[in-house]
């Protein structure tokens, strides 16, 4: 019985190791930007998705919630990504480059770069070139829901790494 236990526990063993070397060096997710609102510390993460060293071509960005009274990671519902925080994402006509929009704001693209160990997430903010960074949404209660007064979008100039600040009403789109 204990010779059974222990050829079990063995097998096992090999089956974690060999599973865990399957896994490539160059799979990672790296940060891009996230989504900021008044309301609550809750904060919608966007993530390149890498696979052999490269940007995953079946899921090369994902989303999800860190809590913030947690901290823990929670996925978007499915109403939350066909209303406010989804997107969608195309391959350019370049290598290691997806353009992203999100659902909330359509006529804002999002380039989604891989150059060398980086990934970033580059927009037009208002007159810059801009590394994304973040999205802040301020909104306001009424009867009973959250209705956004404002998103502004904050990044750095590619070019001199200065701030770049956009803000946007729902008027504006």
């Amino acid at each position: 019985m204990r010779t059974g236990y222990l050829s079990a526990l063995s097998l096992a063993l090999a089956m974690t190791a060999a599973a865990a070397s399957a896994v490539s060096v160059g799979d990672a997710q790296v940060p891009l930007f996230t989504i900021e609102r008044n309301v609550n510390g809750n904060v919608v993460h966007y993530d390149a998705q890498l696979k052999d060293g490269k940007l995953d071509p079946q899921q090369p960005v994902v989303a999800y919630w860190v809590m913030g009274d947690s901290g823990r990671r929670q996925e978007l519902t499915f109403l939350e990504k066909l209303k406010a925080y989804g997107f969608s994402i195309l391959p350019d006509k370049q290598p290691e480059v997806f353009r992203m929009t999100l659902v909330s704001d359509k006529r804002k693209e999002i380039r989604v770069i891989h150059v060398g160990s980086e990934v970033l997430a580059e927009a037009q903010i208002g007159h810059c070139s801009a590394h994304l960074q973040k999205i802040f949404i301020e909104s306001k209660k009424s009867w009973m829901i959250n209705m956004p007064e404002y998103a502004e979008m904050i990044g750095n100039d590619l070019q001199t790494g200065a701030e770049c600040r956009e803000r946007v009403t729902p008027g504006d789109r």
